[in-house]
């Protein structure tokens, strides 16, 4: 696997519900691709946090692997009924395609993007959702670079689409699903890996996306839907507190904020 990390700053979505473009790009260096996206950025709108990609991108740096055990089960989507339950785990499958196309697991990530779909289509959100884009995500499957720029580059609209339709609420939802998720799928791999201590560099990296989250969230504490998930939000941010300004954290720290991450994990994906 190719391991370019595509730096962008502070950027993060809900998911990939649109293409940004109307047809098939023509064949671009990674260079190329890093600035056509960084242009758009900077042109369009910032992102408030790191995308679900680029925290898969830093655990592929850190020489993991792709585990299926720790992912969430495409099958379970039926069994989320309330508004918040859809959203919060459409930002969970968003983050587990990431995961499954950074580690080139064509099959899953075909699987995520349906499943994907199928809630974009309970929130009825569905003109959000382009047909070509999906069609792009499955032609670019043995190319990671072509990958991430497609969907990395769909995050933006996503965010920009819910914002300018009213969505806000929905939009930081499902942020906190793929946040939780990729703090979850961290922490799984830290437990299975020998190589302890890069991983919970990468998850003290993840601290300041957590706090940034709780920021956006606290916007709409008085939301039904968002107090659904603000309160374990706020308690992991506490938990990250402990950590200070540094990269490095104890086997008891990280237990801690594994800890606190399971529970609402837990409470997102049942």
């Amino acid at each position: 696997m190719k391991k370019n990390f595509i730096h962008l700053s502070l950027i993060f979505s809900t998911f990939f519900l649109i293409s940004c473009s109307g047809g098939k790009k023509a064949e671009e260096s990674n260079t190329e691709k890093k600035e056509e996206i960084e242009s758009f950025v900077e042109k369009e709108f910032t992102y408030p946090l790191p995308t679900a990609f680029e925290v898969s991108q830093m655990l592929g740096n850190a020489n993991t692997s792709f585990s299926k055990e720790i992912v969430n089960d495409p099958s379970k989507a039926d069994q989320y009924v309330a508004t918040w339950q859809k959203a919060a785990n459409l930002g969970v499958y968003g983050a587990d395609l990431s995961y499954a196309a950074t580690f080139d697991k064509t099959q899953e990530t075909i699987d995520f993007l349906d499943v994907s779909k199928k809630l974009i289509d309970d929130l009825n959100i569905t003109s959000a959702f382009n047909e070509s884009m999906a069609q792009r995500i499955e032609n670019n499957m043995d190319n990671i670079d072509s990958l991430i720029f497609i969907v990395t580059e769909s995050f933006y609209d996503t965010y920009n689409y819910l914002n300018q339709n009213g969505e806000e609420k929905t939009s930081i939802l499902v942020i906190a699903g793929s946040v939780i998720e990729g703090l979850h799928i961290t922490c799984e791999l830290v437990k299975m890996s020998e190589n302890k201590g890069e991983l919970m560099a990468v998850l003290a990296n993840q601290k300041a996306q957590v706090v940034k989250l709780v920021e956006l969230m606290e916007n709409h504490q008085d939301d039904e839907n968002v107090s659904k998930v603000l309160p374990n939000l706020r308690y992991i941010s506490l938990v990250y507190d402990q950590l200070g300004e540094g990269t490095e954290m104890t086997e008891g720290q990280f237990n801690d904020i594994a800890n606190s991450v399971k529970e609402m994990r837990d409470h997102i994906v049942g």
